[in-house]
């Protein structure tokens, strides 16, 4: 059983990795948005063609980032042609595997 400070802890966490998540993947994609020609177009643009809401893209620029969901990760590498193992090996080479609170 989790007690309130490891849940608190936990939680601490997790949000610092989402913070992190999102920013990493506004840093690698979402800076000059581009089409699947290489073609920069605008955040709705994008929005569109990853079948996401233009406050979703939003979002991931907020210094604070959110609880982003893998389905919009997901969609964000579909779009890029990148995979997920790519995506999370680079995340994980930049911040290693256990980011301190």
């Amino acid at each position: 059983m989790i007690n309130k400070t490891d849940k608190n802890e936990i939680n601490k966490a997790n949000a610092l990795v989402n913070k992190y998540l999102c920013s990493f993947i506004f840093e690698k994609f979402l800076i000059k948005p581009k089409n699947q020609l290489g073609i920069e177009i605008s955040q709705n643009q994008y929005a569109k063609l990853c079948g996401l809401s233009s406050s979703t893209i939003s979002k991931l620029k907020e210094p604070k980032g959110y609880d982003i969901p893998l389905s919009t990760i997901y969609n964000i590498c579909r779009h890029e042609q990148y995979s997920l193992q790519k995506l999370f090996k680079e995340f994980e080479s930049k911040y290693g595997v256990n980011i301190p609170i």
